[in-house]
């Protein structure tokens, strides 16, 4: 008799478990709201004086406090459009980079770059760390010398490279 019953409390608990995995249970995820809509893309403008300083730009520097040289590559369209990317370099060795798109502009000797996307992502436009502003200290057809107009502002000198240039 005690194995029968052993049998038939087995079986019923099967049932209740299968029973349990049938019954429809409500996801978490529909209590969630629904996402937000994607951000609407930034239209870029063109500024006055922009020619100037439009084309490919590109720098080997050594940050403050990084045991290693990081190159930039900025690319600057005449339509306001940018990109800009780095490598950092520790001991012969690439770091991830960076890779930001976005828009520019140019007005009273300083440049401001708005990133929209960085590495392929929307950003939050309202975080002040995706605009910066540089002072162009000097600028010719084969130069280009900014200074990051934060307290201690880095400097990054910069030379004209042909279009398409990529870093590697």
């Amino acid at each position: 008799m005690s194995s029968a019953f052993s049998r038939f409390a087995g079986v019923a608990c099967a049932a209740f478990i299968l029973a349990g995995c049938a019954i429809k249970k409500e996801s978490p995820q529909s209590a969630l709201p629904p996402p937000a809509p994607p951000p609407q893309p930034v239209a870029c403008a063109a500024s006055d004086g922009a020619d100037t300083l439009a084309g490919t730009w590109y720098s080997v520097s050594t940050p403050h406090g990084v045991g290693g040289t990081q190159q930039t590559l900025l690319v600057l369209a005449p339509d306001g459009k940018m990109r800009y990317q780095t490598q950092l370099r520790i001991r012969n060795k690439s770091r991830p980079g960076l890779d930001e798109t976005g828009c520019w502009t140019f007005s009273n000797g300083v440049y401001t770059m708005r990133t929209t996307e960085s590495n392929g992502d929307p950003v939050d436009q309202a975080d002040p760390i995706y605009t910066n502003r540089y002072k162009v200290e000097s600028l010719s057809q084969t130069s280009l010398v900014l200074r990051d107009e934060k307290p201690g502002g880095e400097v990054l000198k910069a030379r004209k490279m042909p279009q398409g240039y990529s870093l590697r």
